[in-house]
């Protein structure tokens, strides 16, 4: 007796044409967060009554009041947070082909005179 393997049933690949194909992709659902977000800011939650719009109203009260915290929230997750990195610059190697044999003997010294 043969047994289907557990999950999806075995499929057809896409052919051209097919109607199965979703170009639009996933509908939207509303909103984003951030969306969310900006339009209460600019709107001040006139007419929101939810869990959210009320922690909303709070956190735009206190941000304007001058609790630094919320304002960096609000703004963080209406507009994305700026990246925080820190690039390091390499050093340049120098070239020591163009040094004579007396000039390398007195970098030499210098290098070993530097070390700890």
């Amino acid at each position: 007796m043969v047994t289907m393997p557990k999950g999806k049933p075995p499929s057809k690949p896409f052919v051209k044409g097919d109607p199965r194909i979703n170009r639009k992709g996933r509908p939207k659902k509303g909103e984003t967060f951030p969306e969310y977000v900006r339009a209460f800011m600019e709107a001040e939650g006139e007419g929101k009554s939810t869990i959210v719009a009320e922690m909303m109203v709070i956190a735009v009260k206190r941000a304007k009041m001058g609790q630094f915290q919320f304002w960096e929230a609000l703004v963080n997750r209406a507009y994305g947070k700026v990246p925080d990195k820190v690039e390091m610059q390499t050093q340049e190697k120098p070239d020591l082909s163009k040094l004579t044999t007396e000039e390398l003997e007195i970098w030499m010294q210098l290098l070993e005179k530097s070390k700890p």
